[in-house]
């Protein structure tokens, strides 16, 4: 692997998230196993939608996303000011190697994000950017705010445009083990929205605020018991190390309330690995 030797010496990590605590334990897990594993300061910055007019993520046509902040990583070039590198993933990962041999990658000429992928399919539910390279390529993010179909279009336009699109190195998007051994998984995906692992206790301590949950589908239990082992044992451990699930719970006055956005009320297991 080619290593960008004039790296920032602080990793910049940008993770879409939900605005009512629904993924508290999620961000737990995530943060400390990033923070773990890394071999570089990590800044996190949690996007999430918000009634504050002044924030990038206020604001947005949602309508058509299948989860609170599915179409946030196309603001990166911009909220970034077309400078330096950032990577996005979702809230739902295990950081399971150090970060910084993703965020050290070296870009291919005109390249400005690498995803996973491949020649038919393309994931950018965790990818690394080229901020300033995205300048004049990326759509300005004041329409994409308020364009419904903008996520999905963007999607399309990027995986059909491969000379601006890179695959990274390493297993830094493995969506829902895919088969490989936990010792070779850099960053676990738990992906599948009616399996996640957080989901039971989530959906058990929102009962009392009033606010549902907003996956509305039929939980299951995981296919791979030893990711979900993985995962009560690392947030386990996050929270004895001071990562504790109420620092990413919203006060009762900071709830975002109900989201506008795709029911997932028919959601099926998305997966081949599903049972």
């Amino acid at each position: 692997m080619e290593v960008n030797s004039n790296m920032d010496d602080r990793v910049k990590l940008f993770v879409g998230c939900c605005s009512n605590g629904e993924d508290a334990e999620s961000m737990a897990v995530l943060e400390y196993s990033v923070r773990k594993n890394s071999s570089l300061p990590v800044d996190i910055t949690w996007m999430m939608q918000t009634h504050d007019e002044t924030s990038p993520y206020y604001g947005w046509s949602t309508e058509t996303w299948a989860t609170p902040f599915s179409g946030f990583r196309w603001s990166l070039p911009e909220v970034c000011n077309f400078k330096g590198r950032a990577i996005y993933c979702d809230s739902d990962f295990i950081w399971l190697s150090d970060i910084a041999e993703l965020w050290n990658q070296e870009f291919e000429p005109g390249k400005i994000v690498m995803a996973k992928g491949g020649e038919n399919s393309w994931r950018y539910c965790c990818s690394l950017w080229d901020c300033e390279a995205a300048d004049g390529v990326m759509p300005q993010l004041a329409m994409i705010k308020i364009t419904p179909f903008a996520h999905q279009s963007l999607m399309n336009q990027f995986s059909q445009n491969r000379e601006i699109v890179q695959a990274f190195e390493g297993n830094w998007n493995c969506i829902d083990g895919e088969d490989l051994p936990l010792d070779k998984i850099d960053a676990l995906h738990y992906s599948d929205m009616s399996t996640q692992f957080h989901l039971p206790r989530a959906v058990a301590r929102m009962e009392g605020t009033g606010i549902k949950h907003w996956f509305d589908g039929e939980m299951k239990p995981h296919w791979r018991k030893d990711l979900q082992l993985e995962f009560d044992r690392m947030l386990s451990e996050a929270e004895s190390m001071g990562y504790t699930v109420d620092k990413y719970i919203p006060t009762d006055n900071e709830f975002f309330g109900d989201y506008i956005k795709e029911s997932q009320a028919n959601y099926r297991n998305a997966h081949k690995w599903s049972k």
